[in-house]
């Protein structure tokens, strides 16, 4: 089957108007479905990788499904200021015939049981600095072992967090979350029960993985952490792992394409997109594996070019960088509606426009080091002052896309009758939604700076961690390892020829960028993982203007607070005084390194506090603008549910 390139482009993410929230399906892109009858000859799991995020919450919500389109569930991403919800990643089996052709989603009726696999083994990996495949340009950092002291013979039992393959069959099971032989759990310094989520199945036999609660703890007393992502002793319930199911085929058990799930951290701007996603760093491996091509038809408006220029436009509500850089890119608001909508244009009078969007961007290679550029986050190389790869860039391939774009050569599909009737998978055709799903869970995550990364890591961009397959119509496929334990010990250090060769004298339990096992992608991650969610903001730097930032997308930096939204609303204040609410932006984390008066606070008492601190910081989310006040957007991104950082007034003594 040729793959499908499908992004919900105009989405719930929140252009500025609710003509742009729709399908960005480029009608070039249709397929021949199978034909009536067809036999189904195999079966695959989707998405590939799906993502859960963890909540101290008992309320959930689903992970996306359709790319771009993440409405806010009945009453927020939060059940009040000081619970988070869980996001559930649900996933599906379709069935294939000969030609690679989707037939039909495949069901409990038709005999389908799951198996998962997750572990954290975290505490039994490497300190963990820097990604290692940056060369010259960004050496990577070698790494000593997590819990030196705790001999080879004993780190399994003791550092390793293994739920074992959970099964799990049937419509509506464990509906509840109870069911004992549906946990997810293990246990941590061989003394500390810890849970890693559990399963479910929907009306229609459907898996849903459901997280953990966020939980890290530490297992020595009088053991506070000090670093913002290796800390010895501490353990968190973040997981990861394969999916694998069985079907029944007329009179045989098939065995489907199995797919992994990440149990990772809570996206705090859930409806706002990374500029570069996890799916675009993915897809540069599958593109260089020829799993799949680098483009597969004309470039559509809709599908490739407006997620690039809706991202960019949407970091200003999370990146003050971002909100007061028109005068450093010279940028009209890439999230107006009418901006977009010129920029769909293909004519030759918009060629200028669209050449001055292209050269804000940062060209990817290392030649390019504009620190005013887009986007105005880090890179993999900011270890090293000068390095080329200081700052992020946009893929090869979302480069040449816009390149292409500037010159003319795309189709302008913005407006669409078909596209904008998808509102959820089930109005996609058929064949467009594996694809949809895969895309669904990878674009909401991030895909750089890694160092470390907020979901995974690095190893996500490099072909050996996937399955040798030129079979286009089933990328994103995790290796899975065939190793004996859950411990890769490569030697006493990590660095950057072993992390892809492993160890000289142990070739059997091979790379760790290669195939994987359960616990082998967020591994890599900040343990506890709060730490790092508090270290990872923005950078102060010696030009002071623009500050760079992180993740934004998925930890912003600067927001707009709830109370000051509510001022702006205020019809019965002059228009001035609303103004200077609205052009205010306050810390996201602020707080967290300690509240009150003469506060000596210091870095680590932040990644200390925000263990517990956490479930209180707000999600910034769409609400509506003011319809009086010129200039101000129809819609606008507010931290809501926000709780209280005052530790003595929220928390129970212990």
């Amino acid at each position: 089957m040729k793959r499908r390139d499908f992004l919900i482009g105009a989405s719930a993410l929140g252009l500025a108007a609710p003509a742009f929230f729709k399908a960005a399906v480029s009608p070039a892109e249709a397929q021949q479905p199978a034909p009536a009858g067809a036999r189904i000859v195999r079966a695959a799991i989707f998405p590939a990788i799906g993502f859960s995020r963890v909540g101290n919450g008992d309320e959930w919500f689903l992970a996306p499904e359709v790319p771009g389109l993440m409405t806010e569930p009945p009453g927020g991403f939060k059940q009040g200021p000081n619970r988070i919800k869980k996001q559930v990643q649900r996933f599906r089996v379709y069935g294939y015939d000969d030609q690679g052709r989707v037939v039909r989603e495949l069901s409990a009726s038709d005999g389908v049981r799951w198996t998962v696999h997750v572990a954290n083994t975290k505490a039994a990996w490497y300190g963990y600095s820097n990604a290692m495949d940056g060369g010259d340009n960004a050496p990577g950092i070698p790494g000593a072992l997590r819990n030196a002291s705790i001999e080879p013979a004993r780190r399994e039992a003791m550092l390793v967090i293994d739920a074992g393959p959970v099964r799990i069959d049937g419509i509506s099971k464990n509906v509840d979350g109870r069911d004992a032989a549906c946990q997810m759990a293990g246990r941590f310094w061989d003394k500390m029960a810890v849970k890693l989520g559990h399963l479910r199945t929907d009306d229609a036999g459907r898996l849903l993985v459901f997280p953990a609660d966020g939980v890290a703890n530490s297992a020595l007393p009088q053991n506070p952490v000090r670093d913002f992502t290796n800390n010895d002793g501490w353990h968190d319930d973040w997981c990861d792992g394969w999916v694998k199911a069985t079907v029944r085929v007329g009179d045989t058990d098939v065995d489907c394409e199995p797919a992994w799930v990440v149990c990772c951290g809570p996206k705090f701007a859930p409806q706002i997109e990374p500029i570069v996603s996890l799916y675009d760093a993915a897809r540069e491996a599958m593109i260089d594996a020829g799993h799949m091509k680098a483009q597969p038809g004309p470039v559509s408006f809709r599908r490739d070019v407006l997620p690039i220029l809706r991202r960019s436009g949407m970091m200003q509500w999370v990146a003050q960088a971002s909100y007061l850089g028109k005068a450093w890119t010279d940028l009209d608001d890439l999230s107006d509606p009418a901006v977009i909508k010129s920029l769909a244009d293909t004519g030759s009078k918009t060629r200028s426009a669209r050449d001055k969007v292209l050269a804000a961007f940062r060209k990817p290679g290392g030649e390019d080091v504009r620190s005013a550029a887009l986007p105005p986050m880090l890179g993999d190389g900011v270890n090293f002052p000068g390095s080329p790869t200081g700052w992020l860039t946009l893929t090869p391939t979302q480069y040449r896309i816009l390149s292409d774009w500037a010159k003319g050569d795309f189709v302008n599909d913005l407006d669409d009758a078909a596209a904008d009737a998808v509102k959820q998978l089930d109005d996609m055709p058929l064949s467009l939604r594996p694809e949809a799903l895969t895309r669904a869970a990878l674009d909401a995550c991030s895909g750089g700076a890694f160092h470390p990364g907020v979901e995974i890591t690095w190893p996500i961009r490099h072909a050996a961690l996937y399955r040798s397959s030129k079979d286009t119509s089933l990328p994103f496929r995790i290796a899975i390892s065939n190793r004996k334990g859950l411990v890769q010990d490569v030697g006493l250090q990590l660095n950057p020829q072993n992390v892809f060769a492993g160890h000289p004298q142990r070739p059997q339990i091979g790379a760790p960028v290669g195939p994987q096992a359960p616990g082998d992608l967020t591994r890599w991650m900040g343990v506890p993982w709060q730490g790092d969610a508090f270290s990872c903001q923005s950078v102060l730097t010696a030009d002071g203007f623009p500050t760079p930032v992180w993740w934004p997308a998925l930890l912003p930096v600067d927001v707009l607070p709830e109370g000051f939204y509510k001022q702006l609303m205020r019809t019965d204040l002059p228009v001035e005084e609303r103004l200077r609410f609205y052009h205010a932006r306050v810390a996201w984390s602020r707080g967290a390194a300690g509240i009150g008066l003469h506060v000596e606070a210091s870095y680590t008492d932040g990644l200390r506090r925000m263990i517990e601190l956490w479930t209180q910081m707000g999600v910034v989310v769409r609400r509506n603008g003011p319809k009086d006040i010129p200039g101000v957007p129809a819609e606008v991104f507010v931290e809501v549910q926000r709780g209280s950082t005052d530790l003595a007034a929220t928390k129970e003594p212990t």
